[in-house]
């Protein structure tokens, strides 16, 4: 089960259909687009995909965690963060919004996400990176990952710790 974290400034509450709503405006700016491709989604397709990931992962031994970051003043969602874990492995992700950028969200929730996946016992980290991608390379060095020097499919360096 995914449970709520809680940092200084957000709330990290686990993904429920019903967050579409907020979502869809966060998620709404193309400029969010430019390094993974794709185009905003629709609030249908999200609450569709929000619902496929609330039934957890088709592989088995794979688990996957995913959380709406809300402010703690106002509750405004202002991103997400998610992990995919297989046995002592997370491969993990976050975005925020673009009206929310630069103040230091995405590294103090998926901060709050590694030290819960840590003391499940998660103990390599995985992060998938367009080289191109200044802000997220920022924040994977913040969490402490390192560019392996792999590439994967979609051309994004895979960093770990």
């Amino acid at each position: 089960m995914t449970p709520a974290l809680e940092t200084r400034r957000l709330r990290l509450t686990r993904l429920d259909p019903s967050d579409a709503g907020d979502m869809v405006s966060v998620l709404g700016d193309d400029q969010l687009y430019v390094f993974t491709g794709g185009r905003p989604p629709t609030l249908a397709e999200l609450e569709e995909r929000y619902r496929a990931q609330l039934a957890g992962s088709p592989s088995e031994g794979e688990i996957w965690h995913n959380w709406i970051i809300r402010l703690i003043g106002d509750g405004a969602a202002v991103g997400f963060v998610q992990a995919t874990v297989t046995d002592v492995e997370a491969d993990i992700a976050w975005l925020i919004g673009v009206d929310w950028q630069g103040r230091g969200f995405a590294t103090e929730a998926a901060t709050a996400m590694i030290e819960w996946l840590g003391a499940g016992g998660t103990r390599r980290l995985v992060a998938h990176i367009h080289p191109d991608h200044a802000a997220s390379r920022k924040v994977a060095a913040a969490l402490g990952l390192v560019p392996t020097g792999e590439v994967d499919f979609d051309g994004e360096t895979i960093w770990e710790r």
